[in-house]
């Protein structure tokens, strides 16, 4: 329990500037009861979505910008991180639409001539989300978690933190997590499903040597596989995060079977201990 508050302490500067910049703008938002995706109110959703990111760079900055080694090594963590990113929506969709491939791929077809075709999709994708947070979860809070804690420990915290940080957008019109509704199965699995991402996060960015890079590939390819296949409802999600648990069972057998011979936590942060 000393470890742990010890841990959370090191992070109580960046858990404040992050919701500083994240939920103040979001609860103002959600009192005015505007539309996230028009107007000058995206811009400020758009500002208080990268409040992770931007938390770690604050505390780079007055840090003195120090540098830790980045220990990010070329190898297969590219393609894990694709395809551990897509597996769980990919899977559903083709669980739940009897394999029809060619109707998925027609759905995803329509999805991103919508946001302006595949260069439109890809900055979308790494913007929202992968861009705006990963550096503040997985570059900066994950490796500080991992000097004192184990992997279990570390998913459980950063976790719940991560989910937490979500609840506004509950409250915005707008978003995913407006239309889905807090109270709701749906609004339940989304803070399961963070759990495993976590873990798989972790995975990618530590075991495979990826760094914060693995985590915005992952992330961007569960962002992007996500929206561009059909709506699948609250048994969709369901079945979406049964498949995302396996998958994250998977990779801790597989981390299991393969322990590294030294310890990788510090490697993991492309991001500046201050």
């Amino acid at each position: 329990m000393t470890v742990l508050r010890t841990s959370l302490r090191r992070l109580l500067p960046f858990a404040l500037v992050c919701l500083g910049l994240s939920w103040v703008p979001w609860l103002v938002l959600a009192v005015l009861r505007v539309d996230v995706n028009h107007g000058p109110a995206q811009m400020v959703f758009g500002f208080a979505a990268s409040g992770p990111s931007l938390a770690a760079l604050v505390l780079w900055l007055a840090g003195g910008r120090r540098r830790r080694p980045s220990g990010v090594r070329l190898g297969l963590w590219p393609i894990a991180a694709l395809l551990l990113g897509a597996a769980a929506p990919v899977l559903a969709a083709l669980l739940l639409h009897g394999g029809d491939v060619p109707q998925l791929v027609r759905h995803a077809g329509v999805v991103v001539a919508g946001v302006g075709g595949p260069l439109g999709a890809l900055a979308y994708t790494l913007v929202s989300g992968p861009l705006s947070e990963e550096f503040g979860w997985r570059g900066y809070a994950q490796p500080r978690l991992r000097d004192r804690l184990g992997r279990g420990s570390t998913v459980a915290v950063l976790g719940t933190a991560w989910g937490l940080w979500h609840l506004p957008l509950f409250l915005l019109v707008g978003t995913g997590q407006h239309s889905t509704g807090l109270f709701t199965i749906q609004g339940a699995l989304f803070f399961v499903m963070v759990y495993p991402i976590t873990y798989l996060a972790l995975f990618v960015s530590e075991h495979l040597r990826g760094g914060v890079w693995a985590a915005i590939v992952l992330h961007a390819a569960w962002n992007f596989s996500d929206a561009i296949m059909p709506p699948i409802g609250t048994g969709g999600a369901a079945l979406e995060t049964v498949l995302c648990l396996a998958i994250a069972a998977l990779a801790a057998v597989a981390w299991h079977l393969r322990r590294p011979t030294r310890h990788l936590a510090a490697p993991a942060t492309a991001v500046p201990a201050r």
